[in-house]
């Protein structure tokens, strides 16, 4: 495509052309609620981690849990989908309301836990600990928005239009102990910044579940994606989108670029690029109304696959395992 573009206007720096391309893919991506960009992924809630004792001063960055007991149930619940510097730390037992501190490094061997910030609450030597993971990272760094999230065992779908401060004035000291039914943005995964122990996610969008994650379920979540620019030469485009339609976009920067540099004298007199710029920008509308027409009938099939309404409840429904029930409601 950069050679395509490149022969379509004389003197346009090779260089440049990846970043009209890129560009062109990028105003492609945003057009359309494309299929490609829908995706579904999960979140898995480990069990908290209470037993055994920790030591945390005040003003310290870094705690010391007890290799006895403490280290052994926190590589106990170690999984890949959960790593203890994934999990959050607060002091005391597990109705405690103390600050929610992020673990960015653990050292199973000494028992030593690194803070993303250093303790404030009062020191405890020997105190009781929750370990547990209430923040949860997007499953991708290029994430736009969910669709749905859904506790299956219970039957659920979390609230997703609830942001910080309405949490705040409910539960400022986060207290409330039972199964989430909020997921709220927390902001951009910061932690580590700058040091060996930056997280894997950082500057992913990172989410808090609310109430406190505490039981172990697992979450359904759909969303869609920005997209991603394409980087090396083998990456490919998306099969639901051709490269005429971006390249016919490239075009249309690429004739506004040699517009704004053409040389005015007039033996150097050449195309009208104007002209040029509106004949590729006809032939991407053009070629975008396929592509779209193509893409619904995929995105249609995405949506009702999964259900994303709550069009059957209005039979009535009750969950055993939870206990959930819901009336008989004529639509």
């Amino acid at each position: 495509m950069c050679t395509e573009l490149r022969g379509s206007v004389p003197k346009l720096p090779i260089s440049f052309t990846k970043t009209l391309i890129n560009r062109a893919w990028r105003t492609v991506r945003e057009a359309n609620l494309w299929s490609f960009n829908l995706f579904e992924s999960a979140w898995i809630t480990p069990p908290p981690v209470t037993t055994g004792t920790v030591t945390a001063i005040q003003g310290s960055s870094t705690i010391t849990f007890d290799t006895t007991v403490a280290v052994p149930a926190l590589l106990a619940t170690q999984t890949s989908y959960s790593l203890i510097t994934q999990r959050q730390f607060r002091a005391g037992n597990i109705s405690g309301v103390s600050g929610i501190y992020n673990i960015v490094s653990f050292n199973p061997a000494t028992g030593v836990a690194t803070l993303d910030r250093i303790f404030a609450d009062p020191s405890d030597t020997q105190g009781a600990f929750t370990v547990y993971q209430c923040y949860y990272p997007a499953p991708m760094v290029d994430f736009f928005t969910w669709l749905s999230i859904r506790n299956m065992q219970m039957f659920l779908n979390l609230g997703l239009d609830m942001n910080r401060a309405q949490v705040d004035a409910r539960d400022p000291q986060r207290s409330w102990y039972q199964f989430p039914t909020e997921v709220v943005l927390w902001g951009t995964d910061q932690r580590g910044a700058g040091t060996v122990n930056q997280s894997a996610t950082y500057q992913y969008p990172l989410f808090e579940l609310w109430g406190q994650a505490v039981t172990p379920f697992t979450y359904d979540c759909y969303g869609i994606r920005k997209g991603t620019n394409l980087v090396n030469p083998t990456d490919t485009l998306p099969p639901e989108i051709g490269e005429d339609v971006v390249l016919a976009m490239g075009r249309v920067y690429a004739y506004e670029w040699a517009e704004a540099n053409k040389d005015m004298s007039p033996r150097s007199s050449g195309p009208d690029f104007r002209f040029l710029m509106g004949k590729a920008m006809e032939e991407y509308k053009r070629r975008l109304i396929e592509y779209r027409k193509n893409d619904k009938e995929k995105v249609d099939n995405w949506f009702s696959s999964r259900n994303l309404s709550w069009s059957g409840y209005k039979y009535g429904y009750f969950n055993t395992i939870a206990g959930v029930a819901g009336p008989y409601t004529p639509m």
